[in-house]
């Protein structure tokens, strides 16, 4: 624990908490715009309209912000000979748990909308009541998924010095993330698309009637199986990699 404290008192001036704002910033914007243009036929599904596309707005933003908590956590460790100062009193295997704890910068990523985004769907109107309980399952899943991305993207930053590796690799996700709103299931699961997979919301449509349809729905318990097991894989090549990484 005195690590992890030690941790997040070095990352004070990384403005970590403007990243997470700038997250909730541009969704709300995005929604605002794009519930705005939805006629009343449109809004009749608005509850569950709202948490389909705001699993298709993560697939987008959250893997560029978890790269770019994971890069701003990480530079660090590379400028000067700060690794080989900080493995002369800890071993890298408790430096990597302790660079993992500043995942929980994911957490704000993920839960600031639970409250703006369930006030913008009762500013517009939307029939029924809030769907509280989903909107945490939603907030929920999404930490998850963000999770696992951050320990893919913790690895690239801590064995790279270049942060444009870890970036690149976060633009990539997100257009792998909204790709696989498209595709198969099977696509989904073997491109970490889990944002869209995993979402409470699916849509239809029929093509005759150009009518779309959402219903509710449970992620797959396979799916969430997956999750883990990519979490565990990212993880340990990770610290495989760290480890041993000269310094």
């Amino acid at each position: 624990m005195k690590l992890l404290a030690l941790e997040f008192c070095k990352c004070r001036r990384r403005k970590l908490t403007l990243v997470c704002a700038g997250l909730l910033a541009a969704q709300l914007l995005w929604f605002g715009a794009y519930l705005t243009r939805q006629d009343a036929e449109a809004l009749a599904q608005g509850w569950m309209l709202l948490l389909y596309n705001l699993a298709m707005v993560d697939a987008i933003m959250l893997p560029i912000g978890v790269a770019v908590i994971a890069s701003r956590s990480c530079e660090l460790e590379h400028r000067g000979h700060t690794l080989k100062l900080l493995e002369t009193a800890v071993t890298p295997g408790r430096a990597l748990r302790r660079q993992a704890g500043l995942g929980r910068w994911c957490w704000p990523a993920c839960s600031w909308r639970a409250a703006p985004l369930p006030g913008l769907g009762l500013a517009m109107g939307f029939p029924g009541g809030t769907p509280w309980g989903r909107f945490v399952v939603f907030t929920a899943l999404s930490w998850a998924v963000s999770m696992t991305l951050y320990a893919l993207q913790q690895g690239l930053s801590l064995r790279f010095a270049n942060q444009a590796v870890a970036l690149v690799c976060g633009i990539f996700g997100s257009f792998v993330g909204l790709m696989a709103l498209l595709f198969p299931v099977w696509y989904s699961g073997a491109s970490l698309g889990y944002y869209g997979l995993l979402s409470l919301v699916r849509m239809e449509w029929d093509e005759a009637t150009r009518w779309t349809a959402f219903f509710w729905r449970r992620p797959e318990p396979l799916d969430l199986a997956l999750l883990c097991l990519w979490a565990a894989l990212f993880l340990t090549v990770g610290r495989t990699l760290f480890v041993r990484k000269e310094v």
